[in-house]
């Protein structure tokens, strides 16, 4: 029997999906304004129309997320605080880096009207486009796979949580996969923006409830703090086992990688304007406060406070249960629990829609449609883009059916190295001109090939590497050395293409007729 308290945390998703709908209704209403002319320009990044409010808080929703606000605690008391700290070094390099480039990549993306992450690279590139959009949409599509996974464990493992394991962690990865897809049919990005701006007001709500009864159990900050770290589990989750280099690595590389992050740069494709941008980089920054650092300290103090010094901690299918558990295990089945359920709903599905679009957009625009060029009509269009959509969101569940490890070490360990190979050449070709389309194919191509020997073939053990540094530094490091090298011995790209990809030849002919 599954007990009443079970089927409301079940009908919680439905009711979020329920007043979520307004939004996604109006995005399909303003969707048809554009998707006869031009469907994936609208469906997979909104026509790049989106005001700087929409912008900031589906900005602000890729850093307020499962990954910071559920994972970062659980890894925190599960595997240790040094796992935290390193999403903080990711800051000191990303913050200051983020206007720069995030501009760069705006700029030519509202000229030349880009749908995917690879459509910038490949006409950064000049030639070779076809097999440059193969081998890029493999490498995105594989880290958008994991993501996604790693994304549903806390997403699922919250809701196994507060019932109490009635309903089973696979039954909820079912549910809230099939809430997320109707929000993605309705209204494509548009509507996953629109819903972001609502997820974001909910989470915060119940955030704001979160802590203050956290605080408010211990009899203030200062009583919690001391409880907390005065724990016999405090003494292990503050030990650090990682080496320096792996640190210093994480910092120098693991923070600019996120600056061409595939789903970011499809939100930066989105925004209207420089304001937009602007604003919603800003925003992002505020998220990541929230969610990386202040989120993390709390919720991790009050379970080492409740439980640490038990001789082990609670059992959980996975430990992304653990913040919701806490909570549960105070407030039990009260109307604040189920506040705080709709909150980590909320947080939950933020950023996994956009992603299941982008793993989508992958195959159908860069593969189908550009690589092969195939010719297809608008009604198989719809249904190739539907097809591709649940193909995307079935093989992330593959991921988190049985997951070895806290999603965020699934993150540092798998997911960023993927990123970091696209992210670094992408960078160089934005800033160094010299850089062509030999350099970027032969550096993406052995890039990823290095990334999939060391990560499975020579070192299957963490960190992939006998040096102990980060995962993704020689990867990285192969692919951005490769480009360098390849690019300076070849010839240089022409100097009219660069300047119609900068949009140099639209200002000067604007200019002429004016």
């Amino acid at each position: 029997m599954v007990s009443t308290w079970s089927i409301l945390v079940v009908a919680a998703a439905a009711i979020f999906f329920l007043y979520t709908l307004p939004a996604a209704i109006l995005a399909r209403t303003r969707m048809k304004r554009y998707v006869e002319k031009a469907f994936h320009y609208e469906f997979y990044i909104a026509s790049g129309t989106l005001m700087w409010v929409t912008m900031a808080f589906t900005y602000m929703a890729a850093y307020m997320e499962a990954w910071e606000f559920v994972g970062m605690p659980a890894v925190f008391v599960s595997e240790g605080f040094e796992w935290w700290f390193i999403e903080m070094l990711f800051y000191l390099t990303w913050v200051p880096l983020w206007l720069l480039v995030s501009l760069r990549i705006w700029r030519p993306s509202k000229i030349h009207r880009y749908v995917t992450p690879t459509d910038i690279i490949v006409h950064r590139a000049g030639g070779y486009e076809a097999p440059l959009r193969i081998i890029l949409a493999i490498i995105i599509f594989y880290a958008t796979i994991l993501y996604i996974g790693m994304i549903y464990i806390p997403t699922a493992g919250v809701l196994t949580a507060v019932t109490g394991g009635e309903i089973s962690y696979h039954t909820f990865l079912i549910i809230i996969t099939i809430m997320l897809l109707a929000n993605i049919f309705i209204g494509g990005f548009r509507a996953v923006a629109y819903t972001d701006v609502i997820a974001g007001v909910t989470f915060l709500i119940a955030f704001g409830v979160m802590i203050y009864f956290a605080v408010a159990h211990y009899g203030g900050l200062g009583q919690l703090i001391d409880t907390a770290y005065n724990t016999e589990l405090a003494k292990k989750v503050f030990t650090i086992t990682l080496p320096p280099q792996y640190f210093l690595t994480m910092l120098l590389l693991y923070g600019p990688s996120w600056l061409f992050i595939p789903h970011l740069i499809t939100k930066i494709y989105a925004a209207k304007d420089y304001k937009s941008v602007v604003l919603g980089g800003l925003f992002s920054k505020i998220g990541f406060l929230v969610g990386a650092f202040l989120s993390p300290i709390m919720i991790a103090s009050a379970f080492l406070a409740q439980y640490g010094n038990l001789p082990e901690l609670p059992s959980a299918t996975v430990v992304e249960e653990y913040p919701a558990r806490l909570f549960f295990d105070w407030l039990g089945p009260s109307i604040l629990m189920y506040i705080i359920v709709l909150g980590l709903i909320a947080i939950s599905r933020t950023t996994i829609d956009a992603m299941i679009l982008l793993g989508a957009s992958l195959i159908d625009w860069d593969i189908l449609q550009k690589a092969l060029k195939l010719k297809i009509s608008p009604r198989a269009r719809g249904w190739i883009t539907t097809g591709l959509i649940l193909l995307t969101a079935a093989l992330a569940i593959l991921v988190a059916l049985n997951p070895e490890h806290p999603m965020v070490i699934i993150g540092y360990e798998f997911t960023w190295p993927a990123y970091a190979v696209i992210a670094f050449p992408a960078m160089i070709a934005l800033f160094i001109d010299r850089v062509n389309k030999y350099g970027l194919f032969w550096g993406y191509l052995t890039g990823f090939a290095s990334l999939i020997l060391f990560t499975y073939v020579i070192w299957p053990e963490a960190p992939h590497n006998p040096f102990g540094v980060w995962e993704g530094t020689l990867p990285s490091a192969v692919a951005s050395i490769v480009t360098l090298i390849v690019s300076y011995l070849t010839p240089p790209p022409p100097k009219e293409h660069l300047e119609e990809f900068w949009g140099i030849k639209k200002e000067l002919e604007i200019i002429q007729k004016a």
